[in-house]
C-alpha cells in the first residue's frame, strides 16, 4: 500500500534537516525552561525559524503532558487565500525525526461544515511543520490533526474543536504576531495582541496583527467555555536575537490551562444541612424572636470557619450577612449570621412572616484570606477571576465574594464596582500598590 507523506518544506532553512543536530537544538531550548506543573490543555507558540523562536516556543512546548495522544494543530495559509479549515489526508507528516502517524479522526473531520481540503493552501506552508519536531521531543506515542486555518466562523470552528477535543489531546496553535516594524511599534501591537489573549477578549483579535486570527480567537471562544486559565511564558521579537531592530517579528508563549479539580470539602449532604440550619434559624427568629439550636450535626461545623449567609426573595437578595475572619464554629456562624442577615442588613427591610415561604437560603464558607500583592496591572486581572476579594485602602475597605463575579463581564468592572463600595473613587483600583488586597475562596 502507498502511504500518503508530507514531505518538509523548510527542513534544512528553518530548522536542521539533520536528526542528531535538530535533536539536540531542541534539546537544549526544553533545558532553559522549566515546567510549570499546570493542567495544559492548549499552547500558543511561534512559527518562525528556530534560531528567532525556537526558544519561545520550547516555553509552550515543555508545558504538554506527556500522557498527550492526540494533538491539534491550528496553522495558517501563509501563501493562499484560505476560506475555512483545510486537512490534507496524509498518512504521515515526515520530519528530520522521523514520521508522525496522523489521527483517524482526519476522515471524519474532512466531512464537518466549513472543512476543505485544498493541496495548494500546504503547498511549501511551514507553520504546521515546523511544530512537529519539538512535539516528537517531547512526546512519545502521538498521533496528529494539522489543520490549517483560513478565514471561518470562530464560534462554530471552535466547537468543532471541542468536538475532537479529549483529556488525552492538546491543541498546539502556531502563531507569530506583528511583522516588520521597529522594535518600539513592535512590542506595543504586540503587547495589545498578548493582552488580548490573556483576557480571553476575542472581539480584540481583528485589530489585532496576528497572522492566525481566526485559530486564535477560536481558542479563546473554547477557552471560555471550558474555563480554562491563560499565563504568558514568554514574549520576544527578532530584534532581541540580531542587532536590527528597524523591522521585526513578534513571537509569544502562551498556555491554557484547567485548575486542576479538588475534593469537595464538603458533601452534598451538608451543605443541605447548612442551608436548613440556616432555613430554621431565620424561620424561628422571624415567628418567635427565638434563637435556634441545631442539634445532631457532623463534627466539621465545630471547626473554626468563616462564612457568609445569602437570603434570596422570588430570585431576589434580600439580606447577606456574614464574616471574612473566623468568630465561631461555623455552626454557631450559620446561625448568628442568618438572623443578621433577615434583621440587620441594612440594604433590606427586616424579613417578615409572610415572606418566609418564599425565602432560599444559601451559605458560602470561606477559606483563610491570603495577601496578594500582584507586580502587574495584568496579574492583578487575571488572578483574581473568580475568586473572593477584599480590598483595603486607609480607613475604607470592601469585599466581594466568588459569587458577585456572575454579574460582572471583566475584571476591571469587578473591581471599579468594589472600589465605589468601599467609597473609593471607580479607578482606585489601577493604584493597587498602595491596597492591602485579599483574596479567598469558597470551601465548597
Amino acid at each position: 500500500m502507498n502511504e500518503e507523506i508530507r514531505r518538509p518544506a523548510v527542513a534544512g532553512s528553518w530548522y536542521s534537516d539533520d536528526s542528531a543536530v535538530l535533536s539536540d537544538e531542541i534539546d537544549r531550548y526544553l533545558a532553559k525552561t522549566k515546567s510549570e506543573n499546570l493542567n495544559v490543555k492548549a499552547v500558543i507558540v511561534p512559527h518562525a525559524g528556530y534560531m528567532f523562536s525556537g526558544q519561545t516556543a520550547a516555553n509552550s512546548f515543555k508545558q504538554i503532558s506527556p500522557g498527550t495522544k492526540k494533538v491539534i494543530i491550528l496553522g495558517t495559509a501563509h501563501r493562499y487565500p484560505l476560506k475555512g479549515a483545510c486537512v490534507i489526508d496524509y498518512n504521515y507528516y515526515d520530519s528530520p525525526l522521523g514520521k508522525v502517524k496522523l489521527s483517524a479522526d482526519v476522515k471524519s473531520f474532512l466531512k464537518e461544515k466549513d472543512v476543505v481540503s485544498i493541496p495548494s493552501a500546504d503547498r511549501e506552508e511551514h507553520s504546521i511543520e515546523i511544530e512537529i519536531p519539538f512535539l516528537q521531543r517531547v512526546l512519545k506515542d502521538f498521533e496528529i490533526l494539522p489543520v490549517i486555518v483560513g478565514s471561518i466562523d470562530h464560534t462554530e470552528f471552535s466547537r468543532l474543536l471541542e468536538k475532537y477535543t479529549d483529556d488525552e489531546t492538546a491543541i498546539v496553535c502556531s502563531v507569530d504576531l506583528s511583522h516588520f516594524h521597529n522594535y518600539k511599534r513592535a512590542v506595543e501591537l504586540d503587547n495589545y495582541s498578548i493582552n488580548s489573549i490573556l483576557k480571553l477578549k476575542t472581539g480584540n483579535i481583528h485589530s489585532a496583527e496576528i497572522d492566525s486570527p481566526y485559530a486564535v480567537m477560536a481558542l479563546i471562544e473554547l477557552a471560555k467555555r471550558k474555563k480554562w486559565k491563560t499565563k504568558l511564558l514568554d514574549y520576544k521579537n527578532s530584534g532581541d536575537i540580531i542587532k536590527d531592530r528597524s523591522s521585526v517579528v513578534g513571537y509569544a508563549s502562551i498556555v491554557f490551562y484547567e485548575e486542576e479539580k479538588q475534593e469537595a470539602y464538603f458533601s452534598e449532604t451538608e451543605v443541605t444541612l447548612m442551608e436548613n440550619i440556616a432555613k430554621n434559624t431565620v424561620e424561628l427568629f422571624v415567628r418567635e424572636g427565638k434563637k435556634y439550636k441545631p442539634k445532631d450535626y457532623p463534627e466539621s461545623f465545630n471547626k473554626r470557619l468563616a462564612c457568609f449567609v445569602t437570603l434570596n426573595y422570588k430570585g431576589n437578595l434580600k439580606g447577606c450577612i456574614g464574616t471574612i475572619e473566623p468568630v465561631g464554629t461555623l455552626c454557631e456562624s450559620i446561625v448568628d449570621n442568618a438572623i443578621s442577615a433577615a434583621s440587620r442588613d441594612y440594604r433590606f427591610s427586616p424579613v417578615t412572616e409572610k415572606e418566609l415561604s418564599y425565602l432560599s437560603y444559601e451559605v458560602s464558607v470561606l477559606s483563610e484570606p491570603k495577601l496578594f500583592e500582584p507586580q502587574s496591572a495584568d496579574e492583578l486581572l487575571n488572578y483574581i477571576k473568580d475568586k473572593g476579594v477584599i480590598i483595603k485602602k486607609d480607613f475604607r475597605s470592601a469585599v466581594y465574594l466568588p459569587q458577585v463575579w456572575e454579574h460582572f463581564s471583566t475584571a476591571e468592572d469587578f473591581l471599579s464596582s468594589l472600589c465605589m463600595k468601599a467609597g473609593m473613587q471607580v479607578n482606585e483600583w489601577k493604584r493597587y500598590k498602595d491596597m492591602k488586597i485579599q483574596l479567598f475562596e469558597l470551601l465548597d
